[in-house]
């Protein structure tokens, strides 16, 4: 699955956005107690997709700050 998210054209915000939101929707899931639904490991994927491209970026953008 991982292989088949391209998140190239997302835009910063937007890329943002995404791994924001997967990671609150993970924590309510968390808490509803609803980690055993097959959802639950495509929006984990998302999350670390949407984080390790946006983490890319802005080590690109600014390399005086290479790597977090």
């Amino acid at each position: 699955m991982a292989n088949l998210m391209n998140l190239d054209t997302v835009s910063a915000k937007d890329l943002q956005e995404v791994e924001r939101l997967s990671r609150e929707l993970l924590a309510v899931m968390r808490k509803a107690k609803l980690l055993d639904l097959p959802v639950v490991e495509m929006l984990q994927q998302l999350e670390s997709k949407a984080g390790q491209e946006r983490r890319e970026r802005f080590d690109a953008a600014d390399s005086k700050y290479n790597g977090f």
